[in-house]
């Protein structure tokens, strides 16, 4: 997907799905772009919703970007990493919108590497990749409170992916053409690009067949909204700005058909150092022409040198300008600058005068004098700011702003109008096709002068910019108000969230003594609920007992008895041995809990054999029987009653997970029957 456009041309990609103009009229199902098979039926579903979503950057197609990514994961299909990238850039857009810009940042730039392309440089050479690369670029730009850069990378998307369209609406009236022999006129389709599809006559039926069109609407919808909200944050902390696009905004900036022009987020400072202009060879080299033709520049009325790129009356033959005019031609951002200017104007002594105002508020003002005496007012809703200019020094002002000159006596200055550094090759080349109708131009006159502005932008225009904007107090001033609304923001945000953990510490420590509470309570629950099934099971065992003394009577001599005690004795210490993990012991008491029960079988055979020979009768006592039963006292007796309480205890413990205290009985029990040993013998 994304990877074939890089490689191939949108009219190519989309050529099976332009319709008629009868079909996109009678068409009763839109044409959509089929969910791929890999996908689980969630995740077509949630392709399905996305695809036929009316706002492409709304919330809710945010949030179903955020699932179906999901969904693709992990999918190592042949077009799975088009498809996440897709998905990936959508996302991109969507954080940009809600200015989380690191994020933003990180999504385009996980959806850039998931297209697998040799190099960065690749994205910005691909027309249908550039706009989402330069997005990138201005969402950094903004995490550095760098608001000029934005502006200038959000244009150049928004240009970009204006001419995409252009280039498949194209497609799309060949198209027509072909299959009906006519066709609405392209310039129709155009005129209705600035609606996104929403209005007109045309462009909502086509968005309807063409998926990929509703795209690059709905992308150029959300680069105007960004654009729009940047310039108003720009024009809240210069109002000067705010005044340009009142006078100058013209739908956007979009309309082409007249000579006003606002570029939004385009700020300048009043005035503008000579180390921050252009290359600053060629200005020397003007004021050096100047200085050598100054003769004739004090003799001369008010003249125009340059207008609309082409040169003026003051630079025919034998006027006395032809270095200085020449010198001029060697400067692109005056020569190129269809919206310029450049005058020569002649001061008169003690009298101001005001310069024209700005067309667009894409150009500055660069002001030249041979000679001292020259002072330039700029006048801004702070108040005015004077200043010299310096004989032989180029000033730079805003001419958007009142600007005024005076001088003691008469004197020649220079006003070259020129292209503002910050606007960007693309947007220039646009104006420039675009207005040349206005700027009564060739088509011979713009192809040369676009080649002017190419050719400087591919070595220049880059350092041009940084140079401006290097030192600029419009600029500095503005980082520091958008970090310290940050810094604020973040400084509420941590006092609110101080507040709110203080009362969530308050509201744990309660729940915590809740929990507690009921922990304790569940623990008496279950020592109690313990303690009965203990008491259920020795009633049980005692009625087993009963019934297999009834049952079975010889397994109640005291020669079986002795034998099942040795068995139990034997189990009980296998399960201490395998709570305190003593494998070793565990294994030994193992075999003899083998040989104690092989001891049991023939203890009873042997009983039962001895029972059915008496007859019934018990085994007659014998001195053996007898002896313990002699030498047995009360001290012994109490002993075994004690050591059968122990063990009871012993077994309470157990099961209540007690088992230090189990262990602890376990210790006197084996000293208990210790003691009864001794005195049985």
């Amino acid at each position: 997907m994304l990877l074939g456009l890089a490689r191939t041309s949108w009219p190519v990609i989309w050529a099976a799905t332009f319709l008629s103009l009868e079909h996109y009229a009678n068409a009763q199902q839109p044409q959509k772009m089929e969910p791929p098979r890999w996908l689980s039926d969630d995740g077509k579903d949630l392709f399905n919703d996305l695809e036929a979503e009316a706002q492409q950057y709304g919330e809710l197609a945010c949030e179903t970007r955020e699932k179906l990514l999901k969904h693709m994961f992990g999918k190592s299909e042949r077009d799975a990493t088009d498809h996440r990238a897709r998905v990936l850039i959508g996302l991109g857009v969507c954080e940009f919108k809600k200015a989380a810009f690191d994020k933003a940042k990180k999504r385009l730039a996980s959806a850039i590497s998931e297209l697998n392309l040799p190099n960065e440089d690749m994205v910005m050479q691909n027309p249908q990749l550039a706009p989402y690369g330069l997005m990138q670029r201005a969402a950094e730009y903004m995490e550095k409170f760098e608001v000029t850069q934005a502006g200038t990378a959000l244009r150049r998307a928004r240009e970009v992916v204006d001419r995409n369209m252009k280039k498949m609406l194209k497609g799309i009236h060949k198209q027509l053409e072909q299959q009906q022999g006519k066709a609405p006129p392209l310039e129709a389709l155009i005129e209705e690009l600035p609606g996104y599809g929403k209005s007109g006559q045309i462009l909502p039926m086509l968005v309807t067949q063409v998926p990929l069109l509703k795209s690059d609407l709905g992308f150029a919808e959300t680069l105007d909204d960004e654009l729009s909200n940047l310039d108003s944050r720009i024009a809240a902390m210069n109002p000067a700005s705010k005044a340009k696009r009142d006078r100058l905004g013209v739908s956007h900036g979009q309309s082409k058909g007249g000579s006003l022009l606002y570029a939004r987020a385009l700020p300048a400072d009043s005035v503008i150092q000579a180390t921050r202009l252009a290359d600053a060879k060629a200005l020397e080299s003007i004021v050096a022409a100047l200085k050598e033709e100054a003769a004739a520049a004090e003799k001369a009325a008010s003249t125009t040198l340059l207008k609309r790129t082409q040169a003026g009356p003051g630079c025919k033959e034998g006027k006395g300008f032809t270095k200085t005019c020449a010198a001029l031609q060697k400067i692109p951002d005056v020569q190129s600058n269809g919206f310029g200017e450049t005058r020569l104007i002649q001061l008169k002594a003690g009298k101001s005068q005001t310069l024209d105002m700005c067309t667009t508020n894409a150009n500055i003002g660069i002001l030249l004098s041979p000679k001292e005496g020259v002072t330039v007012t700029v006048t801004t809703k702070a108040g005015p700011t004077v200043q010299p200019l310096e004989a032989g020094v180029p000033m730079g002002v805003d001419f958007c702003l009142e600007t005024k000159l005076q001088a003691e006596a008469a004197l020649p200055v220079l006003f070259a109008q020129a292209w503002h550094p910050e606007f960007a090759a693309v947007e220039r080349t646009s104006e420039l096709r675009g207005r040349a109708k206005s700027f009564g131009l060739s088509e011979d006159q713009v192809k040369a002068v676009t080649k002017v502005v190419n050719d400087h932008a591919k070595k220049n225009w880059e350092k041009t910019a940084d140079k401006f904007r290097k030192g600029s107090p419009l600029i500095e001033d503005m980082k520091g108000k958008l970090k310290a609304e940050v810094d604020e923001k973040l400084a509420k945000e941590a006092e609110a969230a101080k507040a709110s953990t203080s009362e969530e510490d308050e509201v744990a420590e309660e729940e915590r003594k809740k929990k507690l509470e009921e922990l304790e309570r569940k623990r008496q629950e279950k020592a109690k609920k313990a303690a009965e099934e203990e008491e259920k099971r020795r009633r049980r065992k005692q009625l087993m007992e009963e019934e297999r003394a009834k049952r079975d009577p010889w397994l109640n001599t005291p020669e079986v008895r002795a034998v099942e005690t040795k068995l139990e004795e034997l189990k009980e210490a296998r399960r201490d041995a395998n709570a305190k993990l003593e494998f070793e012991e565990s294994t030994q008491l193992t075999k003899d809990i083998s040989a104690a029960e092989r001891e049991l079988t023939k203890t009873i055979k042997k009983a039962k054999k001895g029972w059915k020979k008496r007859g019934g009768a018990p085994p007659p006592e014998t001195e053996e029987t007898q002896k313990p039963a002699k030498e047995e006292g009360p001290s012994a007796a109490a002993l075994k009653s004690q050591l059968e309480e122990v063990k009871r205890k012993k077994k309470e413990a157990s099961v209540a997970e007690e088992y230090t205290e189990a262990k602890r009985l376990k210790k006197e029990q084996i000293e208990l029957e210790e003691k009864i040993r001794k005195l049985e013998l």
